[in-house]
């Protein structure tokens, strides 16, 4: 049962924060055992652009470091994204940083030096934590379901082809459902050092649209585009 839940890893992309050189090496090493793709940052501010920048599933981070710590890190990812798994590590148990971490519904608080099989263990408890929130699977409309592991998208004939910036607008509107979304937002989700015309957004829009039906993605004339299931 343990490693079934392990392999579910083998799809997903990890962020992993360390300001510790040494310790960040070597977790890599280890978590790049079971992840698709470790990206790292050495703080919480390296760590944010990151976030916001690039499809994460998941994240394990220090609790003290500089600039933004783990702590604060997590508080703002959690307002954006209420169902991503997050881990913090500290060298201290205390009980101030404990409730302090109580309302972001973390996966686990580890505390340093973590044994590989604390860290295992943790990994697996990130996984249940998808699965209690359904992450894996999920229904765009009543037959259309999109793999977020996989990065699959299957109606009843079958599967969907996408294009890597057909996922990315996917999920960030599963993540924004019944929001809208700004076409300067999707542009910069798509790739933050490269400006793409609102032409261009607009003919990725509409092929998604062709894909999954007209009246799931709304346009919002003169602003972007929102994701409606209500």
């Amino acid at each position: 049962m343990k490693e079934e839940k392990l392999n579910y890893l083998k799809n997903l992309t990890l962020l992993l924060v360390e300001d510790d050189d040494e310790l960040l090496n070597k977790l890599k090493t280890i978590l790049s055992i079971f992840f698709k793709d470790v990206i790292c940052a050495k703080d919480g501010h390296d760590a944010y652009k990151i976030f916001t920048t690039s499809t994460i599933d998941m994240l394990i981070t220090d609790y003290v470091m500089p600039n933004m710590n783990g702590y604060e890190l997590c508080k703002i990812i959690r307002n954006k994204n209420k169902n991503i798994p997050l881990v913090i590590m500290s060298n201290y148990s205390d009980k101030e940083k404990l409730l302090n971490v109580i309302p972001l519904s973390l996966a686990q608080y580890l505390v340093k030096p973590v044994s590989y099989v604390t860290l295992t263990q943790t990994l697996v408890s990130m996984v249940e934590k998808l699965e209690d929130i359904s992450y894996t699977e999920y229904l765009l409309s009543p037959t259309l379901n999109y793999d977020r592991t996989k990065k699959e998208l299957k109606n009843e004939s079958g599967l969907i082809p996408l294009s890597k910036s057909e996922i990315v607008i996917i999920e960030l509107f599963i993540e924004n459902k019944n929001k809208i979304i700004a076409t300067t937002d999707i542009e910069f989700s798509l790739d933050p050092k490269e400006d793409k015309s609102s032409q261009a957004i607009k003919s990725l829009i509409y092929r998604l649209r062709k894909k999954i039906g007209k009246n799931i993605i709304i346009n919002i004339p003169s602003y972007g585009y929102m994701y409606k299931t209500t």
